[in-house]
């Protein structure tokens, strides 16, 4: 029988303490502190919902009360638990009724108590909040997703990086990111749509819509009014719009959906691709292709 040596009994002990120490440092690192706060606002119709937090993502949307509900959640993770408490009590969740206005607040006294910690950061949030009817919404995130729905007011919408989704709003929107997506459906106003590095998606809705992206595609179907697109460097899918067209593109092609009958002028260009149009056999209209174009061509369906 083989009798271990006791410095390999050593070594195989002091190499298992290693591993117990470095599973306990990693999940040390990964602890984290939650916070979560509930309130009720009583309001009346016509409002107007702020919020302005350092991070996280906001989600709106109605409930059929006089009531502006909010649910928060935050997640932080430090060096140990005294730095996460301490980075909350810096930066509390702020939130404050003036008349009609209900504002939520995070921007605190800016203390990063992570200064001194090498290992990874958690920031992290959620607010969850509903509203009557007919309540306007400003919102402000340094970073996190956003989306708002089945409202009539006034909406606009900033984040630092994130996508944004908005469904079934009646009035001016004005929403932008600095990366990510935006998706619109069947929203009914003046829509300001602008996108640092996602793409642009828009279907149905009415009104008027300016859309601006520097990377990534954009696509409307099916909108009742102007359409006014620029894109950076991906391709445009513009299928029956109600009203003026206008629309260029740095890079990648350009398909045109015409709807039965045209009525406003369809102006389009493309950097370094072409351009399909595809249209009812009886529609006659006149294609006049910018210098540059390379190529289009016309399908009859």
């Amino acid at each position: 029988m083989k009798r271990e040596h006791p410095n390999e009994l050593t070594n195989c002990n002091a190499l298992t303490l290693a591993a117990l120490v470095l599973v306990a440092t990693a999940l040390a690192a990964n602890a984290a502190t939650e916070e979560r706060v509930n309130k009720h606002f009583t309001v009346t119709a016509g409002g107007t919902l702020v919020v302005d937090v350092a991070f996280g993502s906001i989600e709106v949307s109605t409930n059929d009360t006089s009531e502006v509900v909010v649910d928060a959640w935050r997640k932080v993770g430090r060096k140990n638990k005294a730095q996460e408490e301490a980075f909350l009590k810096d930066n509390p969740i702020e939130m404050k009724q003036d008349g009609t206005k209900v504002t939520i607040h995070t921007r605190g006294k800016g203390r990063n108590s992570a200064s001194s910690w090498g290992g990874p950061i958690i920031n992290e949030a959620n607010y969850i909040i509903t509203v009557p009817p007919k309540f306007s919404a400003g919102l402000q995130s340094g970073g996190g997703g956003m989306s708002v729905s089945n409202l009539t007011g006034e909406f606009n919408a900033r984040t630092g990086g994130g996508g944004l989704g908005f469904a079934q709003l009646e009035g001016p929107l004005d929403a932008e990111t600095g990366g990510g997506g935006i998706h619109v459906r069947d929203c009914k106003g003046t829509l300001k749509l602008e996108s640092g590095g996602g793409g642009l998606d828009v279907a149905g809705g009415s009104g008027s819509l300016d859309g601006t992206t520097g990377g990534g595609g954009i696509i409307v179907k099916k909108f009742q009014g102007p359409v006014h697109v620029i894109c950076g460097g991906g391709g445009l899918q513009i299928e029956e719009i109600g009203g003026e067209v206008r629309g260029s593109t740095g890079g990648r092609g350009i398909t045109l959906v015409l709807p039965s009958a045209l009525t406003g002028v369809v102006d389009l260009s493309t950097g370094c691709a072409g351009i399909e149009v595809s249209a009812p056999a009886n529609l006659a209209f006149t294609w006049t292709p910018r210098p540059g174009v390379v190529r289009w061509r016309r399908i009859c369906r």
